[in-house]
């Protein structure tokens, strides 16, 4: 089981505000723990130094697994049963990409599904007890970890970033 830490928890309002708070900390060298979002954020990410998701190397991967075990299962079909038409090769490359192209396709999502539930942590049976449902609606929230004697500081910043609401939680 996680140790839980003291955070400071922001409730903002606006992006913007959200923005502002996480450039502030961002010039106090502090990392935000979590930040909620009821929409997808090109701004916040860019503002978290977020990397790209290591997800993509998955569909790789399974694209691909997809193109060889495509390519290897007609191969061995045509091979095993002998399939020879009007004296052309036995394994007739051209044909084969569209197995190839289909396994390409089914490989690359499954992986890229489970890559996607893998480093996720999904499924997640339990939300973290300061979870607020309004973030999933109108509004953003900062969890900040840290230690007792930033309490105050911290909730300095985010006031004058604009949050409505500053509570003290455990993350």
């Amino acid at each position: 089981m996680k140790r839980e830490r003291p955070a400071v928890l922001g409730v903002f309002s606006y992006h913007d505000d959200v923005l502002r708070a996480l450039r502030a900390f961002k010039e106090r060298n502090v990392r935000a723990h979590r930040v909620y979002s009821p929409a997808r954020s090109d701004e916040i990410a860019e503002a978290l130094e977020m990397k790209p998701s290591p997800v993509r190397f998955f569909t790789l991967l399974g694209g691909a697994l997809g193109v060889a075990t495509g390519f290897g299962l007609s191969i061995y079909t045509a091979v095993q049963w002998h399939f020879v038409v009007s004296g052309k090769p036995p394994v007739p490359f051209i044909p084969y990409v569209v197995e190839g192209f289909e396994f390409c396709i089914l490989l690359g999502i499954l992986l890229n599904m489970a890559g996607i539930l893998l480093l996720s942590g999904m499924p997640r049976f339990r939300l973290p007890d300061h979870y607020d449902p309004r973030f999933s609606e109108d509004r953003y929230g900062i969890v900040v970890i840290c230690a007792e004697r930033h309490e105050g500081e911290f909730e300095q910043i985010l006031q004058e970033a604009g949050a409505e609401e500053i509570r003290h939680v455990r993350a």
